[in-house]
């Protein structure tokens, strides 16, 4: 089972990307792919991988 309640995992990505402005890239605006998803877990966290393509 998935969960489908808050937060919405369009707002996690969009402070996600925000934070990362000036820090993994110059804007936000060059990031072509994302691939996201949510999962219940013991331990709650945010998992990032970056990669130039």
């Amino acid at each position: 089972m998935r969960p489908t309640k808050k937060p919405d995992l369009d707002n996690v990505i969009k402070s996600i990307l925000d934070a990362l402005n000036k820090v993994a890239y110059h804007d936000d605006t060059q990031i072509v792919s994302l691939s996201v998803e949510k999962f219940y877990s013991d331990s709650p966290r945010v998992e990032v991988a970056i990669s130039s393509i």
